[in-house]
C-alpha cells in the first residue's frame, strides 16, 4: 500500500469517527438555533460529509456518507417506536441520500471549483453546503414517501393521504436554517482545510 493511499485511509477514518461522534453525541451533531428562531435547529452531519467529499474526492466522500447512513440504519433498528426510526429502518432512506451527499459534493467540487480562484472557490463551497442540505432533505423525504406508500404504513401520526405534503411541512422549517448553516460551515471550514490537505498531497 502506498503512502498516498494510507493518507487517504487515515483521513477517511478520521471523518468517519467525527460523523460517529456527531451522530451518537447529540450536542455535537445538532446546532440549536433557538436563540435566534424558536424551535429551529440544524443537523450538521451533512456538512461534515460534504467537507469530506471536498477534501477527499467523491469516492471517499461517499464512503463517509455511507457510514453516516449505516449509523442511522442501526440506530433505527435498535431504537424502534418512533416515526423517525420507522423512516430510517428502510436502508435506502438511511443510505442513499447520505452517500449522494459525499459523492456529488466531491464530484462537483473537483469538476467545477478545484482550479478556481479563492474568492470563487469560497462562494462555491458555500453553495455546496446548501446543496448537501438539499440532497439529504429531499432524498429522505422522497424515499420515505415511496417507502411508506409501498409498505402501506399504518403508524400513529402518519396520514393516509397527502403524505408527501405532510413530510415537507415537517422538514421545511429546519431545512431553511440547515441551508444557511451549510453555506457558512462548508465555506469557512472547507477554506481552512483545503490548503492543509493540498500541502499534505490530499487532493480528491
Amino acid at each position: 500500500m502506498t503512502n498516498h493511499k494510507i493518507k487517504y485511509y487515515v483521513v477517511t477514518t478520521l471523518f468517519v469517527a467525527i460523523v460517529m461522534l456527531q451522530f451518537f453525541v447529540p450536542w455535537l451533531g445538532l446546532l440549536p438555533l433557538g436563540a435566534f428562531v424558536i424551535g429551529a435547529s440544524a443537523t450538521i452531519i451533512p456538512f461534515t460529509v460534504a467537507i469530506a467529499g471536498v477534501i477527499l474526492g467523491p469516492k471517499y466522500g461517499a464512503v463517509v456518507g455511507m457510514f453516516w447512513g449505516l449509523f442511522s440504519f442501526i440506530n433505527a433498528i435498535t431504537h424502534p417506536g418512533t416515526i423517525g426510526s420507522l423512516m430510517f429502518q428502510n436502508p435506502l432512506t438511511a443510505l442513499l441520500p447520505r452517500i449522494l451527499v459525499g459523492y456529488l459534493v466531491g464530484w462537483l467540487f473537483n469538476r467545477l471549483l478545484r482550479q478556481q480562484p479563492n474568492r470563487i472557490k469560497l462562494l462555491g463551497l458555500g453553495g455546496l453546503g446548501v446543496l448537501a442540505a438539499l440532497i439529504n432533505t429531499i432524498g429522505v423525504v422522497l424515499l420515505t414517501t415511496l417507502g411508506f406508500t409501498i409498505m402501506q404504513t399504518n403508524f400513529t401520526g402518519i396520514p393516509q393521504h397527502n403524505l408527501l405534503g405532510w413530510l415537507i411541512s415537517i422538514v421545511s422549517f429546519n431545512a431553511i436554517f440547515e441551508m444557511i448553516v451549510g453555506f457558512i460551515l462548508v465555506s469557512v471550514i472547507g477554506n481552512i482545510l483545503l490548503p492543509i490537505a493540498e500541502r499534505s498531497e490530499i487532493k480528491g
